[in-house]
């Protein structure tokens, strides 16, 4: 069965799981048993404050699992978890932004090792978390850096190089899938619910 996708990201935060299907990862993020659902279902389901979560069908060998439901990455914690999902499911990619705090970051963990975190929270002018080297690919976008090691950036200049919610999905698409790019998009099977009961409570739900 092939359906036509939507597409999603903004005000919102997602895994990128790299081949493992839709049942394996909501094992690992303790979730209920995933249910076939259509597109927009599933998108609206990712956005509804309840502790669901959005599967999609295998994309290129990546599965996204996006809900407003992830640990931000505001301390220790968000790398501990995202390290103990990477051992559970191999290679895992987490994406977040939420334009209204002005919240962006990004991390990526294989192995039980995390690579890279980085986190943007605009409403407190700070970075959340900074692990890893920064990749090519931030490099190109120009950001991923707390500050300059020369000269430290001014806030109220509009070059500062933090990112915002574009920033996010087009480094998605470089590491993996920038699920914008699925709007109209004709992907095989379908997509699935899959709910946490425990719907933990963040700085975007304030």
């Amino acid at each position: 069965m092939t359906d036509v996708a939507l597409g999603f990201g903004h005000k919102l935060q997602w895994l990128a799981v790299r081949d493992r299907g839709a049942d394996a990862v909501a094992a690992a993020l303790n979730l209920s048993r995933p249910t076939p659902a259509n597109w927009r279902d599933a998108v609206a389901a990712a956005y509804d404050d309840h502790g669901n979560w959005l599967l999609t069908p295998p994309l290129d060998r990546w599965t996204l699992a996006a809900s407003r439901d992830v640990p931000a990455p505001e301390d220790d914690r968000f790398a501990a978890w995202l390290a103990a999902l990477s051992r559970q499911l191999g290679e895992v990619q987490y994406f977040g932004t939420h334009r209204v705090v002005d919240y962006h970051g990004w991390g990526r963990a294989s192995g039980g090792v995390v690579e890279r975190a980085f986190a943007y929270l605009g409403e407190r002018g700070e970075a959340l978390i900074d692990v890893g080297e920064r990749t090519i690919e931030e490099h190109a976008l120009g950001v991923g850096a707390a500050y300059d090691e020369d000269e430290p950036w001014d806030d109220d200049d509009e070059a500062s190089p933090w990112p915002d919610e574009d920033t996010v999905l087009t480094l998605a698409g470089h590491w993996s899938i920038d699920p914008r790019k699925l709007e109209s998009a004709l992907v095989p099977g379908h997509p699935w619910i899959a709910g946490d009961a425990r719907c933990r409570a963040s700085i975007f739900q304030a």
